[in-house]
């Protein structure tokens, strides 16, 4: 093959790459206190701002203000290794501005972990009860020009105050410390 066609050959190639949507990362779960890559496929779409919402360095929640009501129960998961973990549900959504992406990591309890999914995986999950080994951080992806969504939750093993850290490219990280089932933090 001559210059020229290799040049055309690698053009079609990056072509074929781009349009595929092969140069965005699928979504990879990962050991437990490692990191779950999410991809653009993962989220639940794009919203507007919720002015419900508490903002916490490009990543917003109802959920991020808690859950002080020590008497409500939750469904409990089992992963894969073993642990046992209440769920609670803590729909994220990531504003356009944080582009590309944010960390958000669980920095207490050392129990404590996240798990997040497509819609479709997060809703055969749900009815299962069993999940793999969840890790202590997730990479949410900035997918359009509105908040991108995320349906997933924290696990923990008992009501706890669980710190999470929000993190990106440019950005300082930025804590919140969420009650989940205690009364306050």
């Amino acid at each position: 093959m001559n210059h020229a066609a290799h040049r055309t050959l690698a053009v079609l190639i990056t072509l074929a790459a781009v349009s595929t949507g092969c140069g965005h990362r699928a979504a990879a779960q990962a050991a437990s206190g490692g990191i779950a890559v999410l991809s653009c496929r993962d989220s639940a779409g794009q919203q507007p701002a919720d002015p419900q919402a508490r903002p916490v360095n490009g990543v917003e929640s109802f959920a991020l203000t808690g859950d002080t009501n020590a008497s409500d129960t939750l469904p409990v998961w089992t992963s894969s290794d073993g642990h046992r973990y209440l769920i609670w549900k803590t729909f994220l959504a990531v504003a356009a501005s944080a582009r590309p992406y944010r960390f958000v990591t669980v920095t207490s309890p050392a129990t404590a972990r996240l798990f997040y999914a497509s819609p479709a995986q997060w809703g055969a999950v749900s009815g299962s009860g069993t999940i793999g080994v969840p890790p202590r951080q997730i990479e949410l992806p900035v997918c359009g020009k509105q908040y991108t969504g995320y349906t997933g939750g924290l696990l923990i093993t008992r009501p706890a105050c669980v710190t999470l850290a929000v993190s990106g490219p440019g950005s300082k990280v930025a804590t919140v410390t969420v009650p989940v089932l205690v009364n306050q933090c």
